[in-house]
């Protein structure tokens, strides 16, 4: 039978193409934009089988707050998208009882697949009250039978490992011996817990023992290195497991989301970084420089400074010698300014030939002497396909209460003092 999908998205191109995708694949789709109009289309009508939801939508109702008031009132899996791989959005979507997220930009058949996955776990659902996360966890909570359940877990394609309420390992499956590197089921069930230093460090040991004692559910994800050597990003889903009066124990169910985890620090890095000279783009720049301001008004006190830079007849370099070598003089003015700034200074390309760097804790002064050196040492940068590379610089100080926009503008408008001075030369206020 044919599945109906309510696509929540308020972007026209990316509705269009997912929805395109989707009806070549045997969905049938109804498209709505704003988290109100969802809430009132899925509470309204039974047709959605699953709803596409983006956390990020016009309205006033986010896609997160949205799907929350419509599984008040309706039992609709619910998968995410999501263009933000922050740790506060995943702590947000791991409060909401959805079937799973998909990055914005991954392959569209990624989609395909956890829509098809979430269908298939709301369908077990519906018919099991017990039903939870994974395969392997949901027979574990229907307490099979010790013969069903060993040769389920063994064969699990995730890992599972069962402690008891003192933290002892009392079973652990294939895949969990492959996550943690150990050699043996033997050596695996020697661990304690509670007692191993990383785990403890973490906090995890404490949440374990938090999750047996109240009975309650657990989610932790860590950068773990075990002690057989194995490093790997985990996911534990916690579950405690009951005798007769309280819980005798718990069961951890692992994912390996290392590939995971490093596909989100791509899509990270790309998303604040220029990909020719790899430091900072503007966006970043500006959340930055956002934070900076915001610290400085809350404190009360302190100052920061920002510098906007430009090359010199930048596009004579262009005209003359070629786009290739003036993507050589950006690249190497980038690792001057780099080898001469501090850690907790921030460059960022702001646009062609222009470059912005924001020193937090610094005044105009210190500021000034700092340019002055990265214009001298920029004047006598050899980049092998130019002549010599200068440049123009406006340095602007923090005034109290000052907002990003009209200091940016203030560094800009001092720059081109600089510019109209002849060049090659810093101008500051």
């Amino acid at each position: 039978m044919q599945k109906n999908i309510l696509l929540v998205e308020d972007s026209r191109l990316s509705s269009k193409i997912i929805s395109d995708f989707l009806i070549e694949n045997g969905y049938k789709v109804e498209h709505v934009d704003t988290g109100e109009a969802a809430v009132k289309k899925a509470c309204s009508s039974s047709l959605a089988d699953l709803i596409i939801m983006d956390i990020e939508l016009a309205g006033c109702m986010n896609g997160i707050d949205a799907a929350r008031k419509i599984l008040e009132n309706k039992d609709i899996p619910i998968v995410f998208l999501t263009g933000n791989a922050s740790k506060e959005i995943f702590l947000e979507l791991a409060s909401v009882q959805a079937y799973g997220f998909v990055l914005k930009g991954t392959n569209e058949f990624s989609l395909l697949s956890t829509i098809e996955m979430a269908l298939t776990l709301h369908e077990e659902k519906k018919q099991t009250k017990n039903f939870n996360y994974e395969i392997a966890k949901a027979h574990i909570e229907l307490e099979a039978s010790r013969k069903e359940y060993i040769e389920l877990a063994e064969n699990a394609p995730v890992g599972i490992l069962k402690c008891d309420s003192n933290g002892n390992v009392i079973f652990v499956n294939q895949s969990a011996l492959e996550i943690l590197g150990s050699p043996s089921a033997e050596e695996t069930k020697k661990i304690n817990i509670f007692r191993i230093p990383a785990l403890v460090h973490c906090g995890l040991s404490e949440q374990l023992k938090k999750c047996i004692v109240d009975n309650v559910h657990g989610i932790f994800e860590m950068d773990y290195e075990s002690k057989w050597g194995k490093r790997a990003y985990i996911r534990l889903h916690i579950k405690p497991f009951t005798g007769c009066c309280n819980s005798i124990g718990a069961q951890l169910i692992i994912d390996d989301i290392t590939e995971q985890k490093h596909m989100e620090e791509e899509l990270r890095i790309l998303s604040s970084t220029d990909p020719l000279t790899s430091v900072y783009n503007r966006r970043y720049f500006i959340e930055k420089l956002e934070e900076e301001c915001h610290r400085v008004q809350k404190q009360g006190w302190g100052t920061f400074s920002v510098a906007l830079l430009d090359i010199d007849h930048f596009k004579s370099i262009n005209d003359c010698f070629g786009h290739h070598a003036g993507d050589i003089v950006l690249t190497k003015l980038t690792e001057t300014i780099n080898n001469r700034i501090r850690k907790i200074d921030c460059l960022a390309r702001w646009g062609g030939e222009e470059f912005i760097l924001l020193f937090p804790h610094t005044k105009l002064a210190e500021a000034k002497l700092l340019i002055e050196e990265l214009r001298n040492s920029i004047s006598k940068m050899d980049t092998l396909v130019a002549n010599k590379i200068t440049v123009s610089i406006g340095v602007a100080e923090y005034c109290a209460n000052e907002t990003v926009d009209s200091i940016i503008q203030r560094a800009d408008n001092l720059m081109y003092e600089a510019k109209n001075a002849g060049r090659n030369c810093v101008r500051s206020c």
